[in-house]
């Protein structure tokens, strides 16, 4: 099963047990069980906040394939968002007067059932997602560090799926190999037989291989995938792998032509958007602004220079955060628990309302609300000579938030960290879609209410 498979299959189940829940919810509500009349006046309502429960498990991980472990973190997120679902359950009934049900029973009822099928459904279910039996089995051709990376994940993450059950190594000597020598048709199809393989990945230099080439076409009638590293990569981590990429990568697969429409509809989403942001958020500014005037002296606002797409600079301005702070050793970036952030700072940062200013840059066309992190240009000019392709992030504009700022990991100024968010970045240039900005968006709302921002 691959990773598309098994999310639906979490999916379905969790509709399923939804309904399954309304019934024995109704069921113990009435002591007995229900007529269809009963059922008729209840599930078309129920149906509404289901669809606002699905919407919150989305956001808040639940079918993230990182995120489909037995254990107890797992159990308390989804506490947390059973929670969130009954608060808007509850709100979904007030605002329909109509109807003449209770929250106080039926939705409470409901609502301990499908959490506690909840449980026992995805306890049950990891095990034959993560079960050897259905794992497709990988046999990689390259021995570089993203093959080193790639062969970790997937033997601390089983429910992705893959097990990896050879590498085979350019160099004949290299003991990391399964094989002495690539080119041997012999030695190819043992090695395929023998570990069962279903999946073959070749890298850059594989590729280039016209004697490895001809091996593998010997092999079009079996039951195998072709795939490139980056490919594969990509699929697993949502990353793009920059060890394994080259111009011509870029050529194939950043075709900007065919953005066409679509710039023009996120053109007049961030347009439409951004005026009815500025004006819900209008009231609060005093407020905010007016604490930040409190706590520290200095400017309301932090006006800093940044560079937008195709590296046109323009001037982003967000609430003020940080002491006034000279910086006498040149530019500084932000550090988790950075002690220059001041004590609203930080509920700003972690709510994320510090960037509601932005909304004017989104006005403008300096950015939009999906995108890559917006830079500083000096530490452009310094990353774009340690890191191959930096500058490519450039070819869009900058983000209110984006595919990196929701991964949920924290990326430092560090030259390792900043080559992780290219990885995200590039990734999301790629594949950047309507449906993607809208799940880059609705994760970002996970985020807010979590109080989990940088």
């Amino acid at each position: 099963m691959n990773l598309k498979i098994r999310q639906f299959i979490l999916f379905i189940g969790d509709i399923a047990l939804l309904y399954a829940s309304l019934f024995l919810a109704l069921s113990i509500r009435n002591q007995a069980i229900i007529s269809k009349g009963i059922w008729s006046n209840h599930w078309p309502t129920f149906t509404i906040a289901f669809v606002l429960w699905i919407i919150v498990f989305y956001i808040t991980g639940s079918y993230s394939i990182n995120n489909i472990r037995n254990d107890l973190k797992s159990f308390i997120d989804a506490g947390r968002a059973m929670g969130i679902n009954i608060l808007l359950a509850v709100s979904v009934f007030y605002v329909l007067p109509q109807t003449q049900l209770s929250p106080k029973t039926i939705l409470l009822i409901t609502g301990i059932i499908y959490f506690i099928l909840f449980i026992i459904w995805r306890s049950i279910i990891y095990k034959p997602i993560s079960a050897k039996a259905f794992k497709r089995r990988v046999l990689v051709i390259g021995n570089n560090e993203t093959v080193k990376e790639i062969t970790e994940i997937l033997d601390h993450n089983p429910q992705y799926g893959y097990e990896m059950a050879a590498v085979l190594s350019h160099d004949p000597h290299d003991q990391i190999g399964n094989l002495p020598d690539y080119n041997d048709p012999e030695a190819l199809e043992k090695i395929i037989k023998k570990h069962k393989i279903s999946i073959i990945v070749m890298d850059k230099k594989s590729r280039a291989s016209n004697k490895l080439i001809n091996n593998l076409y010997q092999h079009l009638d079996k039951k195998l995938e072709f795939t490139s590293l980056s490919e594969f990569y990509e699929n697993i981590t949502q990353r793009i792998p920059l060890e394994d990429i080259n111009q011509f990568w870029f050529l194939e697969n950043l075709q900007e032509g065919k953005k066409n429409f679509y710039d023009i509809v996120k053109r007049a989403s961030d347009i439409i958007v951004s005026v009815i942001g500025l004006t819900a958020f209008l009231i609060i500014w005093p407020i905010i602004a007016a604490m930040i005037a409190i706590i520290s002296k200095g400017p309301v606002f932090f006006i800093q220079t940044r560079l937008g797409k195709n590296g046109k600079q323009f001037r982003a301005i967000k609430f003020r955060t940080m002491v006034v702070h000279k910086e006498k050793n040149g530019p500084q970036m932000a550090t988790k628990n950075d002690s220059r952030i001041t004590p609203i700072g930080v509920f700003l940062r972690k709510t994320r309302l510090d960037e509601i200013p932005q909304l004017i840059n989104i006005l403008k066309g300096e950015m939009s609300f999906v995108g890559p992190r917006p830079e500083r240009p000096e530490f452009v000019k310094e990353l774009e000579r340690a890191i191959p392709f930096y500058r490519q992030r450039l070819l869009v504009k900058p983000g209110l938030t984006g595919w990196d700022q929701i991964s949920g990991e924290y990326h430092s100024a560090s030259q390792a960290d900043s080559l992780k968010k290219l990885q995200y970045d590039l990734f999301y240039i790629k594949n950047r879609s309507t449906v993607l900005d809208l799940g880059i968006i609705l994760k970002t709302i996970r985020t807010v209410l979590m109080f989990a921002g940088r």
